[in-house]
């Protein structure tokens, strides 16, 4: 009798709701935090900016999840790596819930950034235009 294979569950990232929460809120931009066993880490020379690492981990040698700043005067969510589209997706959504109807814009960093199957393409001679969007599958 062959075994049945275990169906691979997609993570969910329930905890990203409260994390955010935590980074917008927090009085310092210049701290760090365990969230549900991730160690989150906030740096910035300023208030109105924020640079986000987190890890897969409650420590730093777990790998990273997903890095990415937040500019609050323009309400800019720059994404430089994240594990994958459904990190990301999840962490554009929560930013959208908490300042809506504010519009969240969206940019991810060229040199650096990709997921398990997406990848964007810039339109050099429009900053505004969002990024096209390519599955590479």
């Amino acid at each position: 009798m062959a075994m049945a294979k275990k169906k691979e569950r997609k993570k969910t990232y329930k905890f990203i709701e409260k994390l955010i929460d935590k980074v917008t809120t927090s009085k310092s931009n210049n701290t760090e935090f365990v969230c549900y066993g991730h160690l989150v880490e906030l740096l910035s020379g300023t208030e109105d900016y924020v640079s986000v690492t987190i890890y897969n981990t409650d420590d730093r040698y777990g790998g990273g999840m997903a890095d990415f700043d937040f500019d609050y005067l323009t309400k800019e969510l720059h994404f430089v790596s994240s594990e994958g589209k459904a990190l990301t997706e999840k962490i554009i959504a929560t930013f959208r819930m908490f300042y809506s109807p504010r519009r969240i814009r969206v940019s991810y960093d060229e040199l650096e950034y990709e997921d398990e199957d997406t990848t964007y393409e810039y339109d050099e001679t429009d900053e505004y235009v969002p990024p096209v969007k390519h599955l590479n599958k």
